[in-house]
């Protein structure tokens, strides 16, 4: 890791990345009540489990259940906490979201590049403590690496991460999103991870993968919720297939389907290359392995 020089407005607060974890070192975080943080390594010392939320003021109403079960989550888990990572370019808008929650959440004033996603410019000027944020764009092409899996001397400084950067950290490509990191293992656990993981009854289970800073387990539900489509596909050109072999080709309608279906664009003027085969639906279902194995959304 390059040696950074301490900005002159840090000399003296080391307490801003104390901890030897190097998720935590890199943030510059504030308390419920909008304090910052001065002394990370005491505040998450009982902490076991990071609920890293980026979220939006966009949309807030379609999200009060998550925040509600997010806070049953903590008031009930004592070594896990929620860091709220907003995405907005208004920072009375990140403030709105936050304000009635027990959460910490990132300083507002980090350069964050927002402003290529936003519907006008960011409004921000004025750099928290003259820091060199990372911008995430820095992470997309990996001139920053974060090294988690290790622990790092808490003495050395490190430039901090914008919440641009944290929400590339954890593939935040919309919001609300989600990421697990667990602190003794120093790295995330699961990306992505959908509200129904954080209701009441489910928690219990998940919270203790968590903790033990086991990844994410495969569900097979989620996989045939998201891939639904392909599989009604499947199925339905299997039973096609099927009525072809048992009944013969007088039951091979579609051809002769999409014949008069291409004779009818041609007739409006439009004409159209009528397939033969349902060539189309028997690739989607071949892709299906391709798809099974890259699929990556968790529960």
């Amino acid at each position: 890791m390059p040696v950074v020089e301490v900005p002159a407005d840090l000399i003296g607060s080391s307490g801003l990345y104390n901890s030897t974890d190097p998720l935590l070192r890199r943030l510059r975080l504030e308390d419920q009540q909008g304090s910052p943080i001065t002394d990370v390594a005491k505040t998450f010392k009982d902490v076991e489990v990071l609920i890293i939320y980026a979220g939006s003021a966009e949309g807030a109403n379609n999200v009060v259940e998550l925040h509600k079960n997010l806070n049953h989550l903590i008031k009930h888990q004592k070594s896990a906490a929620v860091i709220y990572c907003s995405t907005d370019v208004d920072a009375k808008l990140a403030l709105a979201v936050t304000a009635s929650q027990p959460w910490y959440r990132m300083t507002f004033f980090d350069d964050s590049d927002f402003a290529p996603l936003a519907q006008g410019a960011a409004e921000v000027t004025d750099v928290s403590r003259g820091e060199d944020f990372v911008h995430a764009g820095e992470i997309e092409v990996e001139a920053e690496v974060v090294p988690f899996g290790t622990t790092e001397d808490p003495q050395d400084y490190v430039r901090p991460l914008s919440r641009a950067a944290v929400g590339m950290t954890i593939r935040a490509y919309a919001t609300p999103s989600i990421a697990i990191y667990n602190i003794p293992k120093h790295r995330f656990l699961a990306y992505n991870v959908r509200d129904r993981a954080f209701l009441p009854e489910r928690v219990p289970k998940n919270y203790y993968e968590w903790k033990q800073g086991a990844p994410e387990s495969f569900k097979i539900w989620d996989l045939v919720h998201h891939m639904r489509y392909q599989i009604i596909a499947l199925v339905l050109f299997a039973l096609y297939q099927l009525l072809i072999f048992v009944g013969g080709e007088e039951y091979n309608f579609i051809p002769g389907l999409m014949d008069q279906l291409s004779w009818r664009m041609r007739q409006l003027g439009a004409p159209i290359e009528a397939p033969t085969q349902l060539s189309d639906l028997a690739s989607k279902a071949a892709d299906l392995a391709a798809e099974v194995t890259g699929h990556v959304e968790l529960a």
